[in-house]
Formats: C-alpha cells, sequence, structure tokens
C-alpha cells in the first residue's frame, strides 16, 4: 500500500477513479490522515527490513 493513497482503500490518486469499499461505499480518492501516511510509511520500512529465513 502506497502512504499517500486513498484514505479508505489505500489506492494510488492516479488509478483511483470511482470505488467501492464495503465500509465506505462508493467514493473517490480521499486524501490520507497524517497518521495513516505515518503508519503506511512505516509499515512499508518494516516490510522491507523484515529478514526472511
Amino acid at each position: 500500500m502506497t502512504p499517500f493513497g486513498c484514505r479508505w482503500c489505500g489506492i494510488e490518486k492516479s488509478n483511483h477513479g470511482r470505488r467501492w469499499k464495503r465500509s465506505k461505499g462508493m467514493h473517490g480518492w480521499e486524501q490520507p490522515t497524517q497518521a495513516q501516511i505515518k503508519a503506511r510509511m512505516i509499515a512499508r520500512r518494516n516490510a522491507r527490513t523484515e529478514v526472511t529465513p
């Protein structure tokens, strides 16, 4: 998931259009909150640094 993806579904703005999400319904791209951006960036960094056996 990209850090700056949609607030509701995580899809990038350039590829979003109108999307359906059960919890939100039909929606257009919405800017993620600062907390979402930070959490996504941390998750992406952690995924890159995990050691696979």
